[in-house]
């Protein structure tokens, strides 16, 4: 059991520190000087979010680190209670670690820096960083499973019919 939370300590920690040293090399190189890594489609920039994701509760600093470290209460209770699916725990730790690497942000900076832009179609898509690469990515792993076991349970119950 204490293997299991070392290992999803270790793998939450790694992400942040991903995620820190990012934005860290971002606000050392890039504040003034836009890179573009595939013209016309992808650039790394410097911005500062003050809301959720798409600038959504923009200016609303206090209000999303209460909504963050609720979330983040959640998330770890039910990692610790709950959950015992590798698969469950690798998309909660990518949750955990995206929120609490915006949350750092947040809380000592009053923003969250963005850097990755995308251009499709020549419009500029909302910009970014690695821990919302996370939690998006989390989020789709739990909806699959979400979706898988109840799948499952939906099979087996006819099975039983």
């Amino acid at each position: 059991m204490k293997k299991k939370y070392i290992i999803i300590s270790l793998l939450i920690l790694l992400l942040i520190l991903f995620d820190q040293g990012i934005k860290l090399l971002v606000l050392k190189n890039i504040v003034n000087s836009p890179v573009i890594i595939i013209y016309n489609f992808l650039k790394f920039i410097y911005v500062k979010n003050t809301g959720a994701a798409f600038g959504f509760l923009g200016n609303s600093t206090n209000l999303l680190v209460i909504l963050t470290v609720i979330l983040l209460y959640y998330l770890i209770n039910e990692i610790r209670r709950n959950i015992d699916s590798k698969l469950s725990i690798v998309s909660l730790s990518l949750i955990v670690s995206g929120a609490i690497g915006n949350l750092i942000d947040r809380v000592f900076r009053g923003y969250v820096i963005d850097y990755i832009s995308f251009t499709i179609f020549n419009r500029e898509m909302a910009v970014f960083n690695a821990a919302d690469i996370f939690i998006t990515f989390g989020v789709i792993l739990l909806m699959y499973i979400i979706l898988r076991d109840g799948r499952s349970e939906r099979i087996s119950s006819r099975r039983k019919r």
